[in-house]
């Protein structure tokens, strides 16, 4: 597969059609096609576009463990400041997640300074960035949520 044009095919299906369902692309590919994509969207689109991303593969993103989302990092090279920024962020602003700990575990406590010790889910231009992209009230749910378990594997 190649990820590039794979990814960018997704994005412009995002941003086209920002409320069709992403379950024929869930589908079709598997956890390790998922963490190459979505660490190459991480990596080169950054910001709002990454969020919106991650926000519509929410379900398969929230399944990685943190071995898989460190495995997600450590395949950004061209710009990984911008996708750790990105990563941070969109668990400072969709998730419940703010400690230190979580953070600490994927080595990225720099870039999630401004969100430790915060929540911002329940802010205005978030909750529109959700009803824009058609986010069921149970994803929502799940994202506002997650926890750590044990098994070192984020769960809803």
């Amino acid at each position: 597969m190649d990820v590039k044009n794979y990814s960018e095919q997704i994005m412009q299906q995002i941003w086209t059609q920002p409320t069709k369902s992403v379950k024929h692309i869930e589908q079709n590919i598997d956890k390790e096609q998922f963490i190459k994509i979505s660490s190459w969207v991480l990596e080169y689109y950054g910001g709002t576009s990454s969020h919106e991303f991650l926000l519509k593969f929410n379900r398969m993103f929230l399944s990685l463990s943190l071995e898989e989302l460190r495995g997600c990092i450590d395949m950004m090279s061209h710009s990984k400041a911008r996708g750790v920024e990105s990563l941070a962020t969109f668990y400072g602003f969709y998730t419940n997640i703010n400690d230190i700990d979580f953070f600490g575990e994927l080595g990225i406590v720099e870039a999630a300074k401004p969100y430790i010790g915060k929540g911002y889910t329940g802010d205005y231009f978030h909750q529109k960035k959700l009803l824009y992209l058609a986010i069921s009230e149970e994803d929502i749910a799940a994202l506002e949520n997650v926890r750590l378990r044990k098994a070192s594997r984020l769960n809803t």
